[in-house]
């Protein structure tokens, strides 16, 4: 039976936090025609730290064009170890390999198309707290009080919201150092502007990158390591390393977590809402890439939040915990996994980048394509890892 209150609450949905996890759970549900309002605690637009790299899984994910918000389309990918390439591999022009965005303006349009399809934008509102029973909460916020039927987190790492909902996200992270970087020369630009930069043996646990955008370069290092001691240290070698130290500028220069992999698969809702992207913890363990997880969440999170408000049982939100585990758990789980390999034991890593880069970029650009899955890839490295003949090769290469 569905719940009957004196006053109907002002909004099916308030959505906390404007990313893109935030704006497309908005978008979904305002097309289904519910009332959302989001909240977003800065004005739009704002800078996030973040390569702004979408891979062709993610993009294929998107429900709209975004041709208006795209820098650079990047047809050329290169795997290096201390800027020793051990693989690389073109798509020769026919179709970008990863397409690039600034997540200020990236992050703008998709709370734009959100808006456009019906849900109102409240800037400058920090969600402070909520009360009240499921469907008829009351959100205080720092622009003033909210009711909605149901509340989402979309803000981000450590967000408030779950702590409000009284959810625990237990997660592992990525520690990322990241800033946009402007080359003193342009024949520094003209170096990485169609290629895309992975480096391994450049910070202990993790890898360096550098993406091309428009008239500058993303440039960051991050680490799955439990202390990220050494972090901006790391990151000057690394520019010395890739001959970018002369930079006229690097505006701005950022730290922040990347969530990869719940220590265990929930809870991440209950009878009053949910959490959705960063503040789920679901993430990439092997390249920390969180778009891909924060668009196809957007769509699950929609479609339970849209079902519970149709039948009023608010107990069944947790059908959204159950889709998660069976879309991400278990392909992210084989992730960390390789992840370890690669990352834990750096002379192994070593041995088994020039042993194996070639077969493992090929896979990985397979898996970030849709193409293949991290269970399928494990499985192919470990009966290479057990051949005797694959097993000499990498510990005496």
């Amino acid at each position: 039976m569905k719940e009957q209150n004196a006053v109907s609450p002002e909004y099916d949905v308030i959505v906390a936090g404007a990313g893109p996890a935030g704006a497309l759970t908005a978008y979904y549900l305002a097309a289904a025609g519910k009332k959302v309002l989001i909240l977003e605690k800065e004005r739009l637009p704002r800078y996030k730290a973040c390569g702004g790299g979408l891979t062709p899984r993610a993009f294929d994910a998107l429900p709209f064009d975004i041709s208006p918000v795209v820098v650079r389309e990047v047809s050329n990918a290169l795997m290096l170890h201390n800027n020793r390439p051990v693989f690389s591999h073109s798509s020769g022009g026919k179709s970008p390999l990863f397409t690039m965005v600034m997540r200020d303006r990236f992050d703008h349009y998709l709370v734009e198309q959100a808006v456009a399809m019906g849900a109102r934008l409240r800037e400058g509102a920090r969600f402070e707290s909520v009360a009240g029973p499921a469907g008829n909460l009351r959100v205080t916020t720092s622009r003033g009080e909210f009711t909605t039927r149901l509340l989402v987190g979309a803000d981000g790492v450590n967000g408030r919201v779950a702590k409000a909902l009284g959810l625990t996200i237990s997660t592992r992270y990525m520690t990322a150092l990241e800033g946009e970087l402007y080359p003193g020369t342009s024949l520094d630009l003209e170096r990485f502007k169609n290629t895309l930069h992975y480096d391994f043996g450049v910070i202990p646990g993790g890898y360096g990158w550098v993406f091309p955008k428009g008239d500058h370069l993303s440039v960051g290092v991050g680490t799955f390591a439990q202390k990220a001691t050494g972090i901006n240290r790391a990151f000057e070698s690394y520019l010395s390393l890739k001959g970018l130290s002369h930079a006229r500028k690097i505006d701005p220069l950022k730290g922040h977590l990347i969530p990869t992999l719940p220590r265990k698969a929930g809870p991440v809702s209950c009878d009053r809402g949910l959490v959705v992207g960063d503040a789920a913890g679901y993430g990439d363990p092997l390249t920390g890439e969180g778009l891909y997880f924060a668009f196809t969440g957007a769509k699950m999170a929609a479609d339970t939040l849209a079902g519970v408000l149709e039948t009023g049982r608010f107990q069944t939100m947790a059908g959204y915990d159950a889709r998660l585990k069976k879309a991400f758990f278990r392909e992210l789980t084989a992730a960390h996994v390789i992840a370890g390999m690669l990352y834990a034991v750096p002379g192994l890593s070593r041995r088994i980048l020039f042993a194996q880069g070639r077969e493992l970029g090929k896979s990985q650009l397979d898996v970030v394509s849709g193409r293949l899955t991290y269970t399928k890839l494990l499985a192919r490295l470990l009966l290479r890892i057990m051949n005797p003949i694959q097993v000499l090769s990498v510990l005496f290469r």
